[in-house]
């Protein structure tokens, strides 16, 4: 006989109960697919100086888990970010409130402030989040190109424009274009070059002949494109450059290139907020989820 549903403390020895948990979540509302991966749960459901726990009906399965862990912000202060997951079937009974109460009390206790983070808003979660005094700071739509069935976008690179891949001499290349591109942008990190170096190549799965240096005679470099296993990881054009195609050209040459590496599908996130977001779905890839951040509105 299954027992009734209660919570209970959550240990790395779960893991693989949580992952199946968010694997249903990933089936129903969309989203990124390594969300589901132990890896990634592991840094947030087994947070050192952390906490989780979650709604069991029996011991194989969990219906619901939250966690709370504390993060350090470039400003040097700390702040507790609180995530959960709610089986599908078992949505609508007060299960999602119960665990966000929970977890905005933990963190209460952790930290001075408190980030709530989703892998895949819902229009019910955004609706609880708000009755909760939350809004949003933060929203990416995750986009996904199939290379097996979606066809390449007619988009050529210009015929002035010479290519160059990654390499560590063109590294400093890249960052030069990057910087032009994103320093006008909200939340631009003002990283220097070791580090964005470090974020964008320090990953076994980054692919530097798909990571992609566009120049023009008298004029340099104008824009890039980085790109790891299945993804793609950034792209931009020098301001006095847009409006040319040639983001869409570099994003194509690069689906070209991941495409006759034997590669299936590409992934990407976008800001809601930014106009490339467009560009992407007249490229041809298509809306799979949206992963957002809600603070509190005081």
């Amino acid at each position: 006989m299954t027992s009734e549903p209660a919570w209970r403390a959550l240990t790395r020895s779960d893991l693989s109960r949580v992952a199946a948990l968010a694997a249903r979540c990933l089936a129903h509302d969309g989203g990124l697919p390594l969300a589901a991966g132990e890896s990634f749960l592991g840094r947030r459901f087994a947070a050192p100086g952390g906490a989780a726990w979650g709604l069991a009906a029996d011991p194989g399965e969990l219906l619901a888990a939250g966690a709370v862990r504390v993060e350090q912000a470039a400003d040097g202060a700390h702040r507790a970010v609180l995530t959960g997951l709610v089986d599908p079937d078992h949505r609508g009974r007060g299960i999602g409130a119960a665990l966000l109460d929970h977890g905005l009390a933990r963190a209460a206790a952790l930290a001075d402030t408190v980030t709530v983070e989703t892998e895949a808003l819902t229009g019910p979660a955004a609706d609880l989040f708000a009755g909760r005094g939350l809004r949003r700071v933060f929203a990416e739509d995750v986009l996904r190109f199939d290379l097996a069935r979606t066809p390449l976008p007619a988009a050529p690179l210009p015929a002035d424009v010479r290519i160059d891949t990654w390499s560590a001499q063109a590294a400093a290349r890249f960052f030069a274009v990057y910087t032009a591109a994103f320093r006008d942008r909200p939340g631009f990190p003002g990283w220097p070059l070791p580090r964005w170096v470090d974020w964008t190549a320090g990953d076994d799965e980054f692919r530097p002949g798909w990571s992609l240096l566009a120049s023009r005679p008298g004029l340099g470099d104008v824009g890039f494109i980085t790109c790891a296993e299945g993804w793609v990881v950034q792209v931009g054009v020098r301001p006095d450059q847009r409006g040319r195609r040639l983001g869409a050209a570099l994003v194509t040459e690069a689906l070209r290139r991941m495409r006759a590496g034997g590669g299936d599908a590409v992934l990407l996130d976008v800001n809601v907020d930014n106009p490339a977001g467009e560009l992407y779905r007249r490229l041809g890839f298509t809306p799979v989820g949206t992963r957002a951040r809600f603070e509190p509105a005081d």
